[in-house]
């Protein structure tokens, strides 16, 4: 069995729109900055996007964890199922009430039976409001 990453995004939510289409709210492009600490975060998604080499019902695990603490702060077990491995495997892993309690670096990773777990690493930046964003920048002719 291979199951490969695609990509994942990390968000605050999402959603299937009546027509199917999906919706991302709160897209982290590279860190997390929060306002304060500790800072409560009522969902975090990883929206994963995988491929797999075949079709089936796939357990895996996930875990949240600090680095510098080595605290986990979530972590979960479930199953994917793929149908056509020919199409990709999207699959958010929700985490709910969650508590960002230090600064520093986070590892999500997923793992999947027999095989090398798929990593994510961010930052999490302790940023006073207003100073991260000053607009957008301004051009002149």
């Amino acid at each position: 069995m291979a199951i490969t990453e695609k990509y994942i995004i990390m968000c605050d939510d999402f959603r299937r729109e009546d027509n199917g289409k999906l919706l991302l709210v709160g897209m982290y492009i590279t860190d997390m900055t929060v306002p304060s600490l500790p800072f409560p975060l009522p969902t975090l998604v990883f929206f994963c996007v995988l491929e797999s080499d075949r079709p089936g019902t796939f357990r895996f695990s996930f875990k949240l964890r600090h680095e510098e603490s080595g605290r986990s702060i979530a972590e979960g077990i479930g199953q994917a199922p793929v149908g056509d491995p020919r199409l990709p495997m999207v699959m958010p892993v929700k985490i709910g009430g969650l508590l960002i309690s230090a600064p520093g670096l986070y590892t999500f990773s997923l793992e999947f039976d027999d095989q090398a777990p798929i990593v994510r690493t961010f930052n999490v930046l302790l940023v006073v409001p207003g100073t991260l964003l000053q607009g957008p920048p301004q051009i002149r002719r």
